[in-house]
């Protein structure tokens, strides 16, 4: 991977927290145009949810009775304003909703997101059973789960439910080293990383591996620090998270089955899911980055959120590998690199159809995002890598950290 160290993450003139306003607010508008436009009339529906404050403490119908958050309410109405300045009609909207009230054991589904949002199946799936429903309950029982993986904030744990045979363990996000070969295509760096970390980290330096109870670090939280530790000014950090192991896991089981000789059918391969474990972690719903890989791989997710993905990350098959486990990752990859660029694509031309939506500040790192792309020297010059190029810009996107639905308020009028 061929590492970058400029001002902006498309070019060294602009600024990057700009840039990666704009490059997350085109993926948001490419996925909602995507969504409405689809050519099955059952999937034209797009809805992002929004946690209410303390709502796993209200009842159902508290819950209804609470206003829409003023700033989520802001940012959908300024995209269904784009939107329709872009050719899409008044009833082709992205709703804004609200997550499902968190419980113990609340679970995020890889696959429901299709769903329409009144089906209960698409938020509250049924419980596992046999050997996964064991392994639920040591994920969601107090006295186990916080040996079981990391128990902070953003505490998804993959699981998967309803396999033919066979069971996998739970799966917590972990951190790692973004790998530099040219494999992976280009990535960002600002000329200097932030003064007291490495660039990706999230947390500051001494909030990693800390042993004081009172503020114990992310590593005695339970997460798991794959590789050597980031060196500030050379590495990136990146996050998996526990969805998109979860993904994996059942991609690489249907590949084994596929290609068996003692292959069974009919084969479920299983249903992913996320798992909101600890204290900290009672937002059900996907971040946009796992959103957009789940509905890449065909598991759209039951619902989304525009919080933060930060410094999201999948994982990356070693170059030129032949294993069943990395061939399903690259598959996955692949998928995920090809929507990207689906959804990059549309939500350039929906900015570009409507410049007035656009605020004056942001309109240069809109222009070098589409030179980037489609200019002279645009990714789209080499088709064979382009994909990837566009889905490397998210991930340098969101290393710069922050919502995205404050992304899209600076953004758009």
């Amino acid at each position: 991977m061929s590492l970058v160290k400029q001002q902006g993450i498309l070019s060294p003139g602009t600024q990057y927290a700009k840039d990666a306003d704009v490059i997350m607010t085109a993926a948001v508008l490419g996925w909602a145009w995507s969504r409405l436009t689809n050519a099955d009339v059952n999937k034209r529906h797009a809805r992002v949810d929004f946690e209410v404050e303390d709502g796993h403490k209200l009842s159902e119908q508290e819950l209804r009775e609470k206003p829409l958050d003023p700033t989520h309410l802001s940012a959908i109405q300024k995209i269904n304003q784009l939107l329709q300045a872009s050719g899409l009609k008044p009833d082709q909207r992205v709703e804004l909703g609200k997550t499902p009230i968190w419980t113990t054991g609340g679970r995020i589904t890889g696959g429901s997101g299709d769903k329409n949002p009144a089906d209960t199946y698409r938020y509250d799936p049924p419980l596992p059973d046999g050997t996964a429903a064991r392994l639920f309950l040591l994920a969601t029982q107090a006295d186990t789960a916080d040996k079981l993986g990391y128990q902070g904030r953003g505490a998804y744990t993959g699981f998967i439910d309803g396999r033919t045979d066979g069971q996998t363990g739970l799966m917590s996000t972990f951190r790692h080293n973004v790998p530099f070969d040219i494999t992976y295509g280009r990535r960002w760096h600002p000329p200097e990383a932030l003064p007291d970390k490495p660039w990706g980290m999230i947390g500051a330096a001494n909030e990693q591996d800390n042993n004081d109870p009172a503020k114990p670090g992310l590593k005695q939280q339970g997460m798991h620090f794959e590789g050597p530790a980031p060196q500030r000014n050379r590495d990136i950090c990146a996050y998996t998270h526990g969805m998109i192991q979860a993904i994996y896991d059942v991609h690489v089981n249907k590949r084994v089955n596929d290609t068996s000789p003692n292959k069974k059918t009919p084969y479920n391969p299983g249903t992913p899911y996320e798992i909101a474990v600890g204290k900290k972690t009672t937002k059900l719903a996907s971040c946009f980055p796992c959103s957009i890989f789940m509905e890449a791989t065909g598991h759209p997710a039951s619902s989304t959120h525009l919080g933060r993905g930060e410094s999201w990350s999948p994982l990356y098959p070693p170059p030129n590998s032949t294993t069943t486990q990395h061939k399903a990752w690259q598959a996955c990859n692949t998928q995920w690199q090809d929507y990207c660029k689906t959804i990059i694509d549309a939500g350039l031309q929906c900015l570009k159809k409507a410049p007035a939506q656009l605020k004056d500040e942001w309109k240069l790192s809109v222009g070098a995002l589409d030179l980037y792309l489609n200019g002279p020297n645009g990714v789209n010059k080499t088709p064979a890598t382009a994909a990837q190029a566009y889905a490397n810009l998210i991930l340098d996107a969101v290393t710069v950290h922050d919502s995205e639905v404050s992304r899209i308020n600076r953004t758009l009028k």
